[in-house]
């Protein structure tokens, strides 16, 4: 690559040179028999191999560690989609997973990591906020919701919304990807389908969130269905 780079700056030298005097002579040679155009191609040639040879700089913007796992998330410059990578590696080293994730450029986070997943989110327009969920099962491919509230004691269970439906709560087990459907009519919609929170006792979910009355709602759900 050093000798690529000397050959590069001697031609370079020659540019300004080539570019005056083949206006006065057409026909210049160099020692090699080189015409000044055979000679201005060539070094675009040599250019356009180093340009191919320098990797595009990855900049760590974010990371999370629990007990088990530790994730990174870094940022390729210059990209407008798969313009992240994502490395989780577990500390006892028997995994290290490496995934492009096609989220929001500059505008995206590691919410957070647990040992089933972690979680990268972002900003997807007005009051949207979506999350990728990158597994820490090789064989389990990336799942991406909407508004999505994880249960504050249980690293399995989360609320999102579809289609903006702001008036059914989409409950999902990720451990199995079994989901159902609770009817939250009453919820504020200035909430956006987000629950103050969700908690998991036994069997039962319990559901908090504001009421377009600006009241607090508590609701029992039985997660049999989805267990």
């Amino acid at each position: 690559m050093l000798h690529v780079k000397c050959v590069v700056l001697k031609r370079l030298m020659l540019i300004f040179v080539l570019s005056v005097v083949s206006c006065h002579n057409p026909r210049f040679e160099n020692n090699d028999g080189e015409t000044a155009t055979q000679i201005l191609d060539s070094t675009e040639k040599v250019l356009d191999t180093i340009r191919s040879g320098v990797k595009e700089e990855e900049v760590e913007i974010d990371s999370c560690t629990n007990e088990n796992y530790r994730s990174i998330l870094r940022e390729i410059p210059d990209r407008s989609t798969n313009a992240y990578e994502l490395t989780i590696t577990s500390k006892n080293h028997k995994l290290q997973l490496n995934t492009f994730l096609d989220v929001r450029p500059k505008m995206s986070r590691i919410t957070y990591c647990n040992d089933l997943c972690t979680v990268v989110g972002f900003a997807c327009g007005g009051p949207c906020y979506s999350r990728v969920f990158v597994f820490t099962d090789k064989n389990r491919p990336q799942e991406q919701y909407e508004y999505a509230v994880q249960a504050k004691n249980s690293i399995n269970f989360i609320s999102h919304i579809e289609d903006e439906d702001f008036e059914h709560l989409i409950i999902r087990n990720l451990s199995n990807s079994k989901t159902m459907t609770v009817d939250v009519p009453d919820m504020n919609l200035w909430v956006y389908g987000q629950p103050d929170s969700i908690i998991v006792k036994k069997q039962i979910l319990m559901l908090y969130y504001q009421a377009k009355n600006q009241k607090q709602v508590s609701k029992r759900v039985s997660l049999k269905p989805i267990l």
